[in-house]
């Protein structure tokens, strides 16, 4: 009689605590906060900073992406990013 196979238990997945598609952390976002002067951020409120910053990076990086275009090139240099 072939021994029964015990399997092995489904591990759950943690919630996730980002905010959009690009998924900047979390952590980093709290700890800049909190140097520039907060003394505490809610979780809404850090969620509200990181869209933003999301939100501020891609238009720097659709920006700088078009002027490296531009020139004929796919690769985006520091030049792209500091004309804008």
């Amino acid at each position: 009689m072939p021994k029964a196979v015990k399997k092995a238990p489904v591990k759950k997945k943690a919630k996730s605590t980002r905010s959009s598609s690009f998924d900047l952390p979390i952590a980093p976002v709290v700890r800049i906060a909190k140097n520039s002067g907060a003394e505490r951020i809610s979780m809404d409120g850090t969620r509200a900073i990181v869209a933003r910053t999301e939100k501020y990076i891609a238009e720097v990086a659709r920006k700088a992406a078009n002027a490296a275009a531009s020139e004929g090139r796919k690769t985006i240099k520091a030049e792209d990013v500091e004309k804008f």
